[in-house]
């Protein structure tokens, strides 16, 4: 391993400063290009775009190795939760930060900065299995890259997504599946000073649904949220129509199916009573995975870790990633912690000692993979 601490520093201050939210990568894809063609290599481009409607593809940098072990891909997303302006970056008592006025970008690009390093290296000393290194876009708005990215892209038999909370060392060995929610009520208008009697209020049947189901932490596999309402045209008009964007998620498809079914009756019920009209969409955003002990990413990272003298931390976790549609796909993936703190909050920040954590945890995992039977 060649790079210094100040270098992984002033890489990831310097990929911080690109503003880059969901669909507008551009910039940050065109930085990551540039580094990877000084580093000799080659950052190809695929046709995503125009099934994510994001900015530019999704990135994928392949290096071959001496044919040893099993071939894997290390990925992280280049997109960022929305923002104003570029973020101001400021690097003090080993920590960096914003100024306070916009989130930092840690998420994802905190694993971006030592991943492309890694490569680097790599392109110099070849490794002993094929790697692959994966920039998805449009991660946060849904995974729509990783979702438009062809499977038969990548050569990998196992990818390390490296994009969770949790500090260097946290596995999530299992993740949920999210069903979105959404419920459009159509009630009838009526002048509230005047003849409020005549109304029927779409706004007071999503009220009683919500106030009717469980929400929050169900258990400790499932969660829901209502988390958009909308509705009504005016203060003194008896509103017409309110829509609810609800969601559930679970590692437990039982609990999922359950938790599903009792927030639709409550949207169902809620609008018999009040006497308005109700029509309920459910849609799997993404599907949950679970890996055991022997699965084979799994002996991979347990490998790595070791290796990297990181302490192992096998979670399940609560949110979704990129790693849940390789996984879907038939692709087996892990989600690695990065240790971002106060992570799409303008108090977001990343330590120098994490940042070079991910980057030796990148090395070892492409070590491990060169002494694991494919």
């Amino acid at each position: 391993m060649r790079a210094g601490l100040d270098e992984l520093r002033d890489l990831f201050v310097s990929l911080s400063g690109i503003r880059s939210p969901s669909l507008e990568e551009r910039e940050i894809a065109v930085a990551v290009k540039d580094f990877v063609r000084i580093a000799g290599l080659e950052a190809v481009e695929d046709a995503s775009a125009a099934l994510s409607g994001c900015a530019c593809g999704n990135l994928i940098v392949r290096i071959a190795g001496r044919g040893e072990g099993t071939p894997i891909a290390l990925c992280a997303h280049l997109d960022t939760v929305p923002l104003d302006r570029a973020p101001t970056v400021i690097v003090e008592n080993g920590v960096v930060r914003t100024d306070g006025e916009t989130i930092l970008g840690a998420d994802d690009k905190a694993a971006v900065a030592p991943l492309l390093l890694v490569l680097r290296d790599l392109a110099q000393e070849p490794p002993a299995a094929d790697v692959e290194f994966v920039f998805t876009v449009g991660e946060e708005i849904g995974l729509k890259g990783a979702k438009a990215l062809d499977p038969a892209a990548l050569a990998a038999a196992a990818v390390f997504v490296f994009d969770s909370e949790g500090e260097p060392g946290t596995v999530i060995v299992a993740a949920p599946t999210l069903k979105a929610v959404a419920a459009e009520f159509r009630g009838v208008a009526a002048h509230a000073g005047i003849e409020p009697q005549h109304g029927r209020s779409a706004i007071l049947a999503a009220a009683r649904a919500l106030a009717a189901m469980p929400l929050g932490r169900i258990d400790d596999e499932t969660t829901a949220n209502a988390g958009l309402i909308e509705g009504g045209s005016a203060v003194n008009v008896v509103a017409e129509r309110c829509v609810v964007r609800a969601e559930a998620r679970s590692r437990d498809e039982q609990k999922l199916a359950a938790q599903v079914a009792v927030m639709v009756e409550a949207f169902t019920v809620a609008a018999a009573e009040t006497g308005v009209e109700v029509e309920v969409d459910v849609m799997e955003d993404f599907h949950g995975y679970a890996h055991a002990a022997d699965a084979l990413p799994r002996r991979i990272a347990a490998a790595a870790l070791a290796e990297a003298g990181l302490e192992a931390r096998y979670v399940g976790g609560g949110g979704g990633s990129d790693a849940n549609v390789f996984n879907a796909r038939g692709l087996p993936a892990l989600t690695l912690g990065v240790g971002f703190e106060r992570v799409h909050s303008p108090h977001e920040c990343i330590s120098l000692e994490r940042l070079e954590q991910l980057y030796r945890l990148g090395h070892a995992l492409v070590r491990a993979a060169g002494r694991t039977p494919s």
